[in-house]
């Protein structure tokens, strides 16, 4: 078991959930074409997937489900990396390619990650409620964790914790936020693709998944900015370098 991860101290500042949201929604419509652009791809491949996993009942639907679970991380970590472009030089020039091979190099992480984070969540919703929304927020800056820090998946939930500890109340806030915006997006495109076959299903579900994913990852990789490096923007101005401790380490 690696300790990587957790070698760094964090900084206890207070999370201001607001600043973050806004942060968020100032990266959202920066990195708007690319995110929705790379959020179509990504989730329209998967959704079509999953389309045709419905229709077939013999292995498929297993095979949907992985390439589902790995698509939403290879999104996830590629939304990060973009962010992370900006954070480092101010810059974000890299192609769409470059940044989803980035977040490929490192899939298996944050798929161990996903599939971590959902079976202890499920679990605490099993049990009681409360226990879900605790991990959910201790856990909630592990995906950028896995992306720009070294170390296992379970080093990265567990430095996760201990980034948001002292502020868990405000993660919730941003959690809670990102919730019910997905849900208020989301929700009429769910109710066109209501009957509307196969092709309108997959035409809503792809729209609004890339319409909201963006913006939710943005939030969480403010979030993981504002409590690791405190005292410094989000975006740096145009040309001026700033690097992470880990960014020789991460290469």
């Amino acid at each position: 078991m690696s300790d990587v991860a957790l070698t760094r101290p964090v900084q206890r500042v207070e999370l201001d959930a607001g600043a973050a949201l806004k942060e968020a929604w100032r990266l959202y419509r920066r990195l708007f074409v690319r995110s929705v652009v790379m959020g179509a791809v990504v989730l329209g491949a998967m959704n079509l997937i999953e389309a045709l996993a419905g229709r077939n009942a013999t292995l498929l639907p297993l095979l949907g489900l992985a390439l589902s679970v790995a698509g939403i991380a290879l999104l996830q970590g590629g939304l990060v990396e973009i962010v992370r472009g900006l954070h480092v030089d101010g810059d974000d020039d890299a192609a769409l390619t470059e940044v989803l091979g980035r977040a490929g190099s490192r899939i298996w992480k944050l798929v161990s990650v996903s599939v971590l984070t959902a079976l202890g969540v499920g679990v605490g919703f099993l049990l009681l409620v409360v226990p879900a929304f605790v991990l959910m927020t201790r856990w909630a800056v592990a995906v950028p964790v896995a992306m720009l820090e070294p170390g296992t998946a379970r080093d990265a939930m567990r430095r996760s914790r201990e980034i948001v500890r002292g502020n868990g109340w405000s993660v919730f806030k941003v959690l809670l936020a990102i919730s019910l915006i997905t849900v208020v997006v989301e929700l009429p495109f769910a109710l066109a693709a209501a009957g509307s076959g196969p092709f309108g299903w997959w035409l809503a579900t792809t729209i609004a998944a890339a319409l909201t994913a963006p913006y939710a990852a943005h939030a969480l990789t403010v979030v993981y900015y504002a409590l690791v490096e405190p005292g410094r923007p989000v975006v740096l101005e145009p040309g001026r370098r700033w690097r992470s401790a880990w960014d020789e380490e991460d290469g």
